[in-house]
């Protein structure tokens, strides 16, 4: 779909007038790189304009609506069983400690799905399909990473900034932050519910590899964990199951989580199986017509991330511009008269319109702009430096792919590169399209200019982003 939509834009406009998303480069203000560590995986939560409360009382919200949806398992043996499993894992779960609260699904479809706050429901069918009790470890251990992670609400977040624009970063850095009831009514109501109970490839990522971890913690084997979702992939013929559907492979899924196993407490031991799973498990393939063939919960108003339109707009581009030139005088540009120059550190830039950037505790965010500055090199030419850098943004942002490969431009004497990056703001969620230039300085260094625009503005800023380029003055 993504290569669909964006063939006829890469055909319409030249090389030049594509822009950058600042969806992977906006959170690192201007620093680069972001590849897997060596060390065992641990991840923090990321921009939330939520308290970790209001994860709890939205999940318990939540909660009680699904209830009404989906038949809740009331079979004893089966329910706390799970409980048991899941209070062992849950004890192991990194940043707040919510009460994780853990329900049986009597559905066949194979699937688990984890609401703010801890509130987690497991399907029958996930326990018929496991193979072993470190399978379904793994699965209740991937929801419970998606809880602690706090990604449902982080969606949430971005689906409110997406509509009520960036100027609201402003009245929450002097402290008068949103109430979670403002910020669910703005992003649909009911509707929010689809946000906490479909995740993209980042957080997708995430929860696997921390979940991972989790399961070492405790005595599994994270093999077991890929195995399941192995199983589920090798499934031709069959209806995919909703498992996959609500938890899409980021990519490699399989080979991601056996590469981090040398780095995790892996016992030489590891659980396998135990009485109680295997128990559980012949009663539901022995329950008959107790459990349903499907029943999953209603996701209403559901608007995929990066589905929405933009709702952050901001002043077009002066046509007055005005001059920058670098400290160490490795570059120098012009800009629009109303963006604003904010400075990443001594070389590094970032140019955007007032009111397409706000600051977190975390981090600068950024909607609209260039990202432009230096950096010492990973290759021995032009090429392999390039090629290098890009593949730390997509290391750095698994969201974001190279829908374009870089292909070589002349920038006046020189000789450089540009290469066309895609996928949704970690600050929106909304589609954003980036191209990302590089360039050696006559010093040995890299260069790069990255313009960024969400999608449905690339023409409003493309004149202004040609222009940017050919004012661009390389020292030497």
């Amino acid at each position: 779909m993504l290569k669909q939509k964006l063939a006829a834009i890469l055909a319409a406009l030249s090389l030049l007038s594509l822009q950058v998303a600042c969806g992977g480069l906006s959170n690192r203000s201007g620093r680069f790189g972001g590849g897997r560590a060596e060390q065992a995986p641990h991840f923090k939560p990321g921009f939330n304009l939520f308290k970790p409360e209001q994860d709890i009382e939205l999940g318990r919200q939540s909660a009680q609506k699904i209830a009404q949806e989906v038949p809740i398992s009331r079979d004893e043996p089966t329910v706390n069983y799970v409980r048991q499993l899941g209070s062992r894992l849950a004890s192991k779960a990194p940043g707040h400690k919510f009460p994780y609260q853990f329900n049986v699904v009597a559905s066949k479809d194979v699937n688990a799905f984890a609401l703010p706050g801890g509130f987690i429901f497991v399907n029958a069918g996930a326990i018929m399909s496991a193979n072993n009790e470190g399978e379904l470890a793994g699965v209740i251990a991937h929801e419970i990473s998606h809880v602690a992670l706090r990604h449902g609400t982080s969606q949430a977040t971005k689906a409110y900034i997406a509509k009520a624009g960036l100027d609201i970063l402003r009245s929450i850095t002097g402290g008068d932050s949103p109430e979670a009831g403002q910020i669910i009514n703005t992003i649909g109501g009911a509707g929010a519910n689809a946000l906490f109970l479909k995740f993209g490839r980042t957080a997708e990522t995430q929860a696997d590899l921390e979940g991972a971890r989790i399961m070492a913690e405790v005595g599994y084997d994270p093999r077991d964990m890929a195995n399941f979702f192995k199983t589920l992939q090798e499934r031709g013929g069959q209806r995919v199951p909703e498992f996959l559907s609500d938890h899409p492979d980021p990519g490699n899924r399989v080979a991601s989580i056996n590469e981090v196993i040398s780095a995790l407490p892996v016992s030489p031991n590891p659980i396998r199986t135990s009485p109680e799973f295997e128990e559980v498990k012949a009663r539901l393939l022995g329950s008959g017509g107790a459990i349903r063939e499907s029943a999953e919960p209603a996701r209403i108003g559901s608007v995929p991330p990066g589905g929405n339109r933009s709702g952050v707009r901001v002043e077009p581009p002066a046509r007055e511009f005005t001059s920058f030139q670098a400290r160490d005088n490795s570059f120098a540009i012009q800009y629009p008269q109303n963006w604003d120059a904010l400075s990443a550190d001594e070389v590094n830039m970032i140019f955007a319109p007032r009111g397409a950037y706000g600051r977190t505790e975390q981090s600068l965010v950024v909607t609209h702009g260039i990202f432009i500055g230096v950096v010492e090199p990973e290759g021995t030419d032009l090429e392999s430096a390039t090629s290098a850098f890009i593949r730390k943004q997509v290391e750095g942002n698994p969201d974001f792919r190279v829908v374009r490969d870089p292909q070589g431009i002349d920038f006046g004497a020189r000789r450089g590169y540009a290469t066309v990056m895609a996928g949704p703001s970690t600050v929106t969620g909304v589609m954003e399209i980036d191209v990302i230039y590089t360039i050696a300085t006559s010093d040995g260094r890299l260069f790069y200019l990255i313009t960024m625009a969400p999608e449905d503005e690339m023409q409003q800023y493309r004149s202004t982003f040609e222009a940017i380029i050919k004012s661009l003055q390389l020292a030497g």
